[in-house]
């Protein structure tokens, strides 16, 4: 095709399920001047044409520039767009954008999410992988870009099993069955795709719609045979999805404490992770108009369910979104550590309809497939079995925030060779408030103990054992506190070296796959990947407990002590 122009010119592609009319796809942006705006039809297909121009008479940054300089500057500024939207069948419409503001036309809350990564899943060369973008799933949000300019496989992006959601990928492309494949005799052409897709497209009406018709196609074929289909198996779940008022339905049911359709409980929200240990109790704004809710710092969600159960099932979702609840540093919820935050945000929910498991964790529903949560169960169950050989004494609980420092300071830190470092923190420039570990063992092992009560502490568990790894490899002074500490704990003692071994102990109940949440256990595969890049060995414990002061059923018992 050298010197010929190509059949076919690059379009953004979005995706809606059908059943509306074209122009409820569309909404007006502020500024826009339009030149067409009617329906008509390309190749025999209902379309609906948006055309124009959008003009913004000053960019909003102009006026600095202006005072700066002194200098009467024009920067206004105008974009032209087109929107195409083509009913490509009964079940799809499709919509080709051109223009940086066609976008913007039109409804997000309408989109067929991931239509466009769909594609690329089916379509795109696995071994030339150029950029990658994903969020992870835990609470942290983190969002991350890769990128090998001469691409790469998907081995060196570092996805982790469940653990991300990749939102966009771009590399060259197999677009055999569009016309550019055609007028190229099979040359590959780098696609952008995520929930859009920027691809080649035909240029003559029959073409156009035959490209539309046949990557709608592709989307809604089998993944089966791609090595990327697994990036699909965890998908955030949008507001149209179609088991979206069954999910939301389920969730209210389990408000009340009834878990018929599956597991609820407490999830700190990432805002609150830097403050919630401080916290003596919990606050809520008024809720279903039964006032505030009054918390102690060791709350489970029971004392939440409880209030729900007393609001109608229908109002239940909007109750939880509306009230508001904030960790306080006093015991009659008066001195706030942070602010008030949406209860939705508090709540985590797992239910199982058909072969998929959803998720809702900071406010978000997850959809994620059977073969993901096999495969990351597969991993855990290996993992918790590289059981430490310490032995820890019984654990009696009691109420109160202080009962985790109780026992590592008056049970664990009795045994020889055990030292109690909870609750005596470390500063260092990256971490101001660094818990290093809540004991040391006889060898150095750091120990990180958690009476689990609620889906989220065991989070807060990795998060700390993470943090105190890492700033002892990247910052000298959290290792030279380490040895401080120690030696002030028992001056015949000194820590020479990094310690390699973290012991994640549990009281209260054993480690078991099935009792982790399943974003958590995420979690916890990836703080095994920082640990054993950091040359760690991770072991896991069942400390032998009383769950009652009075109760003599101990539970996980070997003569008064666990491995």
């Amino acid at each position: 095709m050298t010197g010929t122009a190509l059949p076919t010119g690059p379009a953004a592609l979005y995706r809606f399920p059908a059943g509306l009319p074209l122009t409820d796809y569309l909404k007006l942006a502020d500024g826009a001047e339009v030149e067409f705006d009617d329906a008509m039809e390309i190749a025999g297909a209902p379309a609906h044409v948006l055309a124009g121009v959008r003009i913004v008479d000053e960019a909003k940054w102009a006026r600095h520039p202006r005072r700066v300089t002194g200098l009467d500057l024009a920067l206004s500024a105008m974009t032209p767009f087109t929107v195409v939207l083509v009913e490509i069948d009964p079940n799809w419409v499709i919509a080709a954008c051109w223009g940086a503001s066609a976008r913007h036309l039109l409804d997000d809350v309408l989109l067929d999410e991931g239509f466009g990564l769909r594609f690329g899943i089916r379509r795109l060369d696995p071994v030339k992988l150029r950029t990658l973008n994903s969020n992870s799933l835990d609470t942290s949000s983190r969002s991350k870009q890769t990128s090998f300019p001469q691409g790469h496989s998907l081995s060196g992006f570092g996805l982790e099993p469940a653990g991300e959601i990749v939102t966009r990928l771009a590399g060259p492309a197999n677009l055999e069955g569009l016309t550019y494949h055609a007028a190229t005799d099979g040359r590959a052409w780098q696609i952008k795709c995520g929930n859009s897709l920027h691809i080649q497209v035909g240029r003559s009406p029959e073409e156009f719609i035959a490209d539309l018709r046949a990557i709608s196609g592709i989307v809604d074929s089998s993944d089966e045979n791609s090595p990327l289909r697994f990036l699909n198996e965890v998908r955030p779940v949008s507001s149209n999805h179609p088991l979206k008022a069954e999910l939301d339905a389920r969730f209210a049911v389990a408000l009340s404490g009834d878990e018929r359709f599956g597991s609820i409980g407490i999830c700190w929200p990432a805002a609150v992770h830097g403050v919630v240990e401080e916290a003596d109790s919990f606050i809520s704004t008024s809720i279903g108009g039964l006032g505030p809710l009054l918390l102690n710092a060791d709350f489970g969600v029971e004392e939440i369910t409880a209030r729900f159960a007393h609001i109608t099932e229908g109002a239940r979702l909007a109750e939880l979104e509306a009230a508001r609840f904030v960790p306080c540093e006093d015991n009659q919820g008066q001195e706030e550590l942070c602010r008030p935050i949406s209860m939705f945000k508090w709540i985590a929910f797992e239910t199982t309809i058909g072969d998929k498991t959803f998720c809702l964790q900071q406010g978000r529903w997850y959809e994620l497939s059977k073969d993901s949560i096999d495969r990351v169960n597969e991993q855990l169950a290996e993992l918790i079995a590289n059981k430490s050989s310490l032995l820890f004494p019984v654990w009696e609980r009691q109420k109160g925030k202080d009962d985790e420092h109780r026992y590592c300071e008056d049970e664990l830190a009795a045994q020889p060779g055990f030292l109690c470092l909870d609750q005596d923190f470390a500063k260092t420039a990256m971490h101001p408030k660094l818990e290093l570990a809540d004991g040391i063992g006889p060898d150095d092992e750091l120990i990180h103990i958690k009476w689990p009560s609620r889906a989220a502490e065991l989070g807060h568990l990795f998060n700390q054992a993470q943090a105190s790894a890492w700033s002892q490899r990247l910052e000298p002074e959290a290792l030279q506190q380490l040895r401080e500490k120690v030696r002030a704990l028992d001056n015949t003692r000194t820590v020479t070296d990094r310690p390699r071994t973290v012991v994640l102990a549990l009281g209260g109940r054993p480690w078991e796959v099935e009792k982790i949440f399943p974003l958590t256990r995420v979690s916890l595969l990836r703080l095994n990947q920082d640990l054993t890049y950091l040359g760690i060995k991770l072991e896991f414990a069942d400390i032998p407990s009383v769950t009652k002061p009075k109760n003599t059923t101990v539970t996980n018992p070997s003569n008064g002590q666990a491995a």
